[in-house]
């Protein structure tokens, strides 16, 4: 299974922490091996983003994502992003596609509502489907994370999140008819839709220049529910999947960053 890297805050809180027109970074995800006998897999991350009277446009993991609403408050905006589909030995094939969608967010102080900690609270949520083509096969998802200022130049995010899988979705991806389950040596499986993913995430971003930082991303994701008991995730062994991301950011910074 396509392992999808979230990796939006390092892009988005960046450039808000540094109050940045254009902030862009350049770094690596590390995906540790699914058992012993695999190697550690590297990938570019590369991220960016821009902003200009109030609306934005940034990276979002593999993909990007635009802030339409001239608003501190809400962040409201559609997203575009690339799966990479699944060609694995003896599981049905899944093509790679674009995928489509909108994001919706926002974020308050603490003292705000009355809770006497320091930082930002957020929540947002996506919906997500693809061009014709490609899995056709619609999700969403909910986050929560605490954005902590600890010193002038260090910021710490936390952030959690949980995906729902649609009938369409769970069925694409881990459900096996007589014949597929039968290709793949393992008993048929057929998946409803459900909450069934959970990931929690720690982004480091340390401002060690007036427009540099050094960022730091470890992410943690679960399958429960159907996903975890398929019998593609058994043979993927894909239930537990983790990634970490080390970036350098530069910003350049308007007038109001100065």
């Amino acid at each position: 299974m396509v392992v999808r890297l979230c990796l939006m805050s390092v892009c988005l809180w960046v450039g808000s922490v540094a109050a940045a027109d254009l902030s862009v970074g350049l770094g690596a995800a590390i995906l540790p091996p699914l058992d012993n006998d695999d190697d550690w897999q590297v990938f570019p991350a590369p991220s960016f983003r821009y902003q200009a009277g109030g609306y934005s446009v940034s990276s979002q993991g593999p993909g990007i994502s635009a802030d339409l609403v001239p608003s501190r408050l809400v962040s409201l905006g559609p997203l575009l992003r690339y799966s990479g589909g699944r060609d694995e030995a003896n599981l049905p094939d899944i093509p790679a596609s674009a995928e489509m969608g909108v994001s919706v967010g926002s974020g308050i102080p603490w003292r705000v509502i009355g809770v006497p900690l320091p930082g930002v609270i957020t929540a947002g949520a996506e919906a997500v489907t693809t061009w014709p083509g490609g899995h056709e096969s619609p999700y969403g998802q909910i986050k929560l994370g605490w954005v902590l200022p600890a010193t002038e130049r260090w910021t710490l995010i936390s952030n959690a999140s949980l995906s729902y899988f649609g009938d369409d979705y769970a069925d694409r991806f881990f459900s096996l008819d007589a014949t597929q389950a039968n290709r793949a040596g393992t008993q048929p499986f057929d998946a409803d839709a459900g909450w069934q993913d959970a990931s929690l995430g720690v982004v480091s971003v340390y401002q060690f220049k007036p427009r540099w930082s050094a960022v730091v991303v470890y992410s943690y994701s679960r399958y429960f529910g159907d996903a975890a008991d398929s019998p593609a995730t058994e043979i993927l062994n894909d239930r537990d999947r983790q990634v970490m991301v080390f970036s350098v950011s530069y910003q350049w910074l308007g007038e109001r960053g100065r």
